[in-house]
């Protein structure tokens, strides 16, 4: 069965089909890739409004059909208004030694809204009971596909607060088998990792401030992932 087949079934079998999101910000062509390729996942919160146009399943098929189209490389173009974190997004493959052309870009909740603060609310409208519950399916199609679909070497999280919903704070709690290692306490750079087990693979995140506002800092992220590697 083909990566769409997969990922378009899964998102039927969980019901999140016809919410409005994109699973995926790269080239419909990079998930076609061999697996073993894939070795660099990089995690979003979620969608903006922008995406109220999509849903999961219509941005799928729209990848088929233009299997070269990355909606980062559209940001950078100027389809996200600002082109700050599509320009991040881009370089930090390359910055990190993985190329741009087979990393994933995706994020921890597959449902867009105004803003981040904004999702628990966005996820009643839409017929959750709990936001927890769309973290839920939304981490099983993560599971299922992003991750079977792949080996990543390392997962990168741009929003990090643990003390509200974030991208690493989602990941760290579903899949979090380890301490949290602070590498960069600067409240700019904040930098941390930890070790996730997913589908039985130990994988290192690392997990940096939202990089439409806050620019990564290269060497804590290198810092966090090798402290990571040398723990397993």
């Amino acid at each position: 069965m083909n990566i769409y087949s997969k990922a378009s079934n899964k998102l039927k079998e969980l019901g999140i089909e016809n919410l409005n999101s994109r699973p995926y910000d790269c080239a419909f062509s990079v998930l076609d890739q061999d697996k073993n390729d894939k070795k660099l996942i990089v995690v979003g919160f979620n969608g903006s409004d922008a995406d109220l146009e999509w849903t999961n399943l219509n941005s799928l098929e729209h990848g088929r059909e233009n299997p070269e189209e990355s909606n980062v490389l559209n940001g950078v173009n100027g389809a996200w208004l600002s082109t700050t974190l599509p320009k991040r997004l881009i370089s930090l493959p390359t910055e990190l030694g993985f190329p741009v052309n087979s990393t994933i870009y995706t994020n921890a909740i597959l449902l867009c809204s105004e803003n981040a603060n904004a999702v628990k609310k966005k996820s009643k409208e839409v017929g959750f009971s709990h936001v927890n519950k769309l973290i839920e399916k939304s981490l099983d199609f993560f599971e299922d596909i992003t991750i079977a679909e792949s080996t990543p070497e390392l997962i990168i999280c741009y929003s990090n607060s643990m003390n509200d919903l974030s991208a690493s704070s989602i990941i760290y709690e579903r899949f979090g088998v380890s301490e949290i290692e602070v590498v960069n306490e600067h409240v700019y750079y904040k930098t941390f990792s930890f070790i996730s087990d997913i589908k039985g693979e130990k994988i290192p995140v690392v997990c940096i401030r939202h990089m439409s506002r806050f620019k990564p800092c290269i060497d804590s992220i290198k810092k966090a992932w090798k402290h990571q590697l040398n723990c397993l």
